[in-house]
């Protein structure tokens, strides 16, 4: 009687596991739908990760935004802006705002809208293959074209100054040319 007991237990122990299991992949698989229904009409026209939180802003002459006229892109991936302030430069703690657009041959304009007036930096890079990550080198240079604003001369591998890429941006927002470059 003991063993029935023993084995009703193990038994009970056994089915609770494989609903667990299957819950737990059906809830995988439900997440992996909500993030195709949350992709943009963009996204899904060319195939691509791209997320409303993510897209570009309209461009208005004459706001307050920056307008980034993007050089040296080719169609296919995406193209990726981060805004900057001088805080925390670089760092994922610092970025103001992400774009993410389909590239199109350039050059390509993506307009950030600002808060407010003050001295602004922006960085990019065209992610040839869609993947949404830099790919980098064993040496960590960038084997995807990328670019800065002010497009500073990157001599060694230290990474550039707020100073030698930061913009003055005024209420009636600016324009900026950013050459990507391809090492």
């Amino acid at each position: 009687m003991k063993s029935n007991v023993y084995l009703n237990k193990c038994a009970n122990a056994f089915v609770m596991l494989a609903v667990l299991a299957v819950s737990s992949s059906a809830g995988a698989q439900s997440a992996d739908e909500g993030l195709q229904e949350q992709r943009s009409a963009v996204g899904i026209k060319w195939d691509l990760e791209l997320y409303d939180k993510d897209k570009a802003d309209t461009c208005v002459p004459g706001a307050l935004q920056i307008r980034v006229n993007v050089h040296n892109i080719v169609e296919g991936g995406i193209l990726k802006l981060e805004l900057f302030g001088e805080n925390n430069f670089l760092k994922k703690e610092g970025k103001l705002r992400r774009i993410r657009v389909p590239a199109m041959n350039g050059p390509q304009m993506v307009c950030i809208n600002l808060p407010s007036p003050g001295e602004y930096a922006v960085v990019g890079y065209h992610d040839k293959d869609g993947d949404r990550r830099l790919k980098k080198a064993w040496n960590f240079k960038p084997k995807e074209p990328y670019g800065l604003s002010n497009n500073p001369e990157i001599r060694s591998l230290r990474l550039p100054k707020f100073s030698e890429t930061g913009f003055e941006v005024p209420m009636q927002g600016k324009d900026i040319d950013m050459h990507l470059v391809d090492l």
